[in-house]
């Protein structure tokens, strides 16, 4: 793994040296946004070109997605022109993200029209397949709307982008504006790199929160309608300790300024992607009002903020591409993900004040229970695989997902860090902690965005220069091979430990009120929803070993009709007893009843102090910059 390691990092250094150089002039993309309340955006590409054989591509490998979700099957439209000539073009035979022309002698550019259509029903994972637009908002990413030439480094390309916004539309961006003219924006010239690192966001309904005093930061809300706009006092306050606190946790900061740019609306896709220097969050339209939504959108902002640092900033080596057809390696998303799941979701979650530390706890203890209980599949599959297949897995249905294994990489590399946190803070007598990790590794110097690609050797280094340990064994044991459980004592090493009652959860409670389901995965092991549809069941729990499958429609339970309710008051009732829980369901033409062995009664996890044992979890949660 090593020796693949080092290899995909010399070869990217090779790439890089070796790519052919862009021509000194500048490709531009005009794009038309006007009818973009009909799913329809427009582009027009000027791109530099001389006589003969030429091959442009369309983005496939999108950063922070990490998958090859270029929304290829919503592209239409496709025209090439040299002068007044439009020109015959051919898609490869092999590679469907590449197309061919022939470009007549004597002239210096072409011209390409197309149309991005964006899609009112969500059918993938990307985030050009699911809806970038309303009749009052709209996302512009520019790797839906641009072609370019095959083999050049995306560094190397220098891009001059306008777009046009419907008639009184506000908007923003991370790109420097050149100039505005009504509804038309002209932009600085920049890498497409750059380019395809700034999403837009606009609408008629726009408010952008100043976070810091300097003005670096602010967070930009659009949605569809204005009530939606008003982000609580509290929560804005919140968002500013996180500045402060990212400020102690690095030491530097890797932008020149900083966005949130968060999407209101009931009919877009919840989602978060992250950028160097500004970050696309969606929500539902309520998510920032909504006591219960805003809960779960705010710590979104936590993480993706993070990812400015780990993911922007430093990459791994395998995600570090020349251009967007390159292959991405996925191995090390647990650091990627995994630690910004626990530094921006857990740590500064709680030291911002988003989360209070009994909240933060009741998380944690969910993602330990969830991956310790609801994971049949870690007994076949290691969590490095998580990581690996994301490009073949990321975009699976959302059933079946305990024995697959879900994206994983996320919330048990959580535990993972928090394990290196506490074995830090161990073996240095409480002197050092994964805090000092973050400032040598993502810290000083402050600069420009750049990235700087890293390796599983480098992480392992850097830890060591924290507080000499072998590293990468301790890494190797939790992350690359099959374990029957996650690594929970590392909640015990902060002075807590998993346990289970009758009280629910407050972020489970909070899952279920925000999705809509009903998670019994604890006790029966199956979620439903609301109108009794089951979403999922865990392998060989009591609900799958009774017969229940996903797609069922639960329409009575112990001969009563089917709610929420009833299905806690009759796990209830079978507690103790050794009279099955009847389940009648229905799915398509059929209708049966199956018969749950469970009688356990409700069970919820949570922590619970270690007696006698120093409290780490809540110094790893406590604020460092004074309020």
């Amino acid at each position: 793994m090593k020796r693949l390691i080092s290899l995909v990092a010399h070869t990217l250094l090779i790439t890089l040296a070796l790519a052919p150089q862009a021509s000194a002039a500048v490709m531009t993309i005009f794009v038309d946004a006007t009818d973009a309340h009909r799913g329809v955006f427009h582009a027009h590409l000027t791109i530099p070109a001389t006589g003969g054989p030429l091959t442009v591509v369309y983005p496939k490998w999108i950063p922070g997605e990490h998958m090859p979700t270029g929304p290829l099957t919503q592209v239409a439209g496709i025209h090439i022109h040299a002068g007044d000539a439009e020109l015959d073009w051919w898609r490869d035979r092999i590679d469907m993200f590449s197309f061919h022309v022939d470009v007549p002698t004597g002239g210096s550019s072409i011209e390409i029209d197309l149309d991005y259509l964006s899609p009112s029903v969500t059918f993938g994972g990307g985030y050009g397949e699911s809806a970038n637009a309303t009749q009052n908002l709209l996302l512009i990413l520019f790797n839906h709307l641009v072609l370019y030439p095959s083999g050049i480094p995306t560094d190397s390309m220098l891009c001059r982008a306008s777009v046009r916004l419907p008639s009184g539309w506000k908007f923003d961006t991370a790109l420097p504006v050149s100039r505005q003219e009504g509804d038309r924006v002209d932009f600085d010239p920049v890498s497409l790199t750059t380019l395809v690192d700034s999403p837009i966001v606009a609408g008629a309904y726009l408010r952008t929160i100043p976070i810091a005093d300097s003005g670096r930061e602010h967070v930009t809300i659009v949605a569809d309608s204005r009530s939606a706009l008003a982000m609580p006092d509290p929560r804005i306050a919140q968002v500013r300790n996180l500045v402060a606190e990212t400020d102690a946790l690095f030491g530097a900061r890797h932008y020149r300024s900083y966005r949130w740019l968060v999407t209101l609306s009931d009919l877009v896709e919840p989602q978060g992607l992250e950028h160097h220097e500004s970050t696309d969050i969606r929500a539902v339209e309520r998510g920032l009002t909504d006591p219960d939504s805003t809960a779960r959108t705010i710590t979104i902002l936590s993480h993706e903020f993070v990812h400015s640092w780990n993911g922007k900033y430093r990459r791994p080596a395998g995600l570090a591409t020349p251009d967007y057809q390159a292959p991405m390696i996925g191995e090390l998303l647990f650091v990627y993900e995994g630690m910004t799941r626990y530094l921006g979701d857990l740590v500064l979650s709680a030291r911002s004040g988003m989360r209070t530390p009994e909240e933060d706890r009741e998380y944690a203890a969910w993602v330990a229970a969830n991956q310790d209980r609801n994971r049949p599949g870690r007994t076949s599959r290691a969590l490095v695989d998580t990581a690996v297949g994301v490009a073949a897995l990321g975009a699976a249905p959302n059933e079946e997902v305990p024995y697959r294994r879900a994206l994983d990489y996320y919330d048990e590399s959580m535990l993972v860090w928090l394990d290196v946190d506490t074995t830090i803070r161990a073996r240095s007598g409480g002197t050092r902690s994964l805090d000092d990790f973050a400032k040598l590794f993502f810290g000083p110097p402050a600069g420009l965005p750049m990235v700087k690609p890293y390796t599983l050797d480098d992480v392992a280094s850097a830890l060591n220069q924290v507080v000499p340990n072998d590293w990468r064994s301790f890494i190797e044991a939790r992350v690359y091979r099959v374990t029957a459980h996650p690594p929970l004592g590392a909640l015990e090493a902060a002075g807590w430990r998993l346990f289970y009652s009758e009280t629910p959860n407050w972020y489970q409670a909070l899952r279920e009120r925000t999705t809509k389901q009903t998670d019994a995965s604890f006790t029966l092991g199956m979620w439903v929803k609301h109108d009794g549809t089951i979403a999922d069941v865990v392998y060989q729990c009591p609900a799958y070993a009774a017969g229940l499958m996903p797609g069922m429609k639960i329409t009575a339970i112990d001969g009563r009709k089917y709610g929420d309710e009833v299905l806690d008051q009759e796990i209830d009732a079978a507690r103790g007893t050794s009279k099955p829980i009847d389940v009648t369901v229905e799915q398509g033409s059929f209708a049966g009843t199956f018969h749950i062995e469970y009688h356990e009664g409700r069970r919820f996890p949570h922590l619970q102090r270690i007696e006698g044992q120093a409290d780490l979890l809540t110094d790893i949660m406590r604020p460092r910059e004074k309020r």
